[in-house]
Parts: C-alpha cells; structure tokens; sequence
C-alpha cells in the first residue's frame, strides 16, 4: 500500500504557496503518507532541486509534476518533465495531445471550484482522473463529479491540494500494493488501482476505468 497526495504546491514556486517544500514534505511524512507530488502552478520543480529533496527525504517518494491553467481549469500532470508545460497558454485539446503523446497522467483539478460548469471539453478529451475530494472541490458537487467519472469511466482522486503545512492527511490516495516506480505508479492510478480517502468518505466512491484511450 502507497498513501500519496497527488496535489501540492510550494511557496517557492506558487504565489499562492504559503509554506516551503521542506516544510510540505515534513509534515506529509508526519501525517504518515508515503509519498507525494509537487504541483505548482505552472512551474515544475528544478531537476537539481527535486532530486536534492528525493535524497533527503528517502524512503519518502518525491515526484515532480505541475497544475497546468487553462483558462479558468487547472489540470495536474504527471509523469512529464519537459518546460513547455510552462507556457501558461495551453489549450486544453493541445494540452491533452501533449499528454497522451509522452505517456503522462493528467487529471482535471477540482472540478467546479470557480463556476458551475467545467470549461473544457473532457467529453471529447477525457483526462485520466477527476479530483472528486480536496480543500479545493466543492463538497455539493460530489455527486455531480461522481456521476461524471462514472460516465467517462475514469477513476477519482481525492488530493489535499495543500498550500501550507496544516492541509494534510485529510485527503489522499491509497494505492494497491506498492508501485516500484513512478511508471508503475502512473499505471495504478490509471486503472483506477487505488482507494480514496477523504473526510466523513473512508472509501470515495470509485469507478472502473475504460481500457486505456
């Protein structure tokens, strides 16, 4: 078992950052996860910088990935480390070709956070994952979000979206067994081989994925 957050950002790279990566993953290990992933908006963690804190904290997982914006969305990507997902001007079918093309993972963060309709089209463009559960995802759109996922048949995530140190162990996943790698663990969440945990919600509800798009 992997319990990860899958969803947070850090003062030195998101304005909105109110704590330091140190501090971040310091306080993940003593909320008892396992791993996490860095995701600030638009800006991915510098390589030597990332890899400095993966062997600090080892055993604790690091990943690097970032909260692309698209317009008035945000989308996670994972599993991508190429400065073009920077620009601050994708758009969403370009963003989901790029994606697809380099094996990443991407999920549509906090699904009606800033209005009551999602403004990019994931009917056509259907990500990885929905982020049914965080600080940031509106509890009263849960079945709504839910009855969503079920119908694109892709799993959700429940992510802390922490932006200080206090946000965390409330919201995480629960990956099956323990993935070996970052590959691996792309793999898992994409089949939906995970369980959410989220307040008053022990295990979210779940979906079975398609086969792979």
């Amino acid at each position: 078992m992997l319990k990860i957050d899958l969803h947070v950002h850090t003062s030195e790279l998101s304005l909105c950052g109110k704590s330091p990566a140190a501090d971040m993953i310091e306080s993940a290990i003593a909320h008892d996860l396992d791993a996490l992933v860095l995701t600030d908006h638009d800006r991915l963690q510098p390589p030597a910088r990332l890899q400095a804190l993966k062997q600090r904290y080892a055993p604790f997982r690091i990943y690097g990935g970032v909260e692309v914006t698209v317009g008035s969305e945000h989308v996670l990507v994972l599993g991508i480390q190429d400065r073009a997902l920077e620009a601050g001007d994708w758009r969403y079918p370009e963003l989901h070709r790029f994606v697809r093309a380099r094996g990443g993972f991407m999920a549509l963060a906090h699904p009606f956070r800033y209005q009551n309709t999602i403004e990019v089209d994931i009917e056509r463009y259907p990500p990885d994952a929905l982020e049914g559960y965080s600080w940031n995802t509106p509890l009263r759109y849960i079945e709504q979000i839910s009855a969503l996922a079920q119908r694109l048949g892709i799993p959700l995530l429940a992510d802390s979206d922490a932006h200080h140190v206090e946000r965390f162990g409330f919201y995480y996943n629960r990956v099956h067994g323990r993935p070996p790698d970052e590959q691996a663990l792309l793999e898992a969440l994409r089949a939906g081989d995970f369980s959410c945990i989220a307040p008053d919600c022990v295990e979210a509800p779940q979906t079975t994925p398609v086969a792979a798009r």
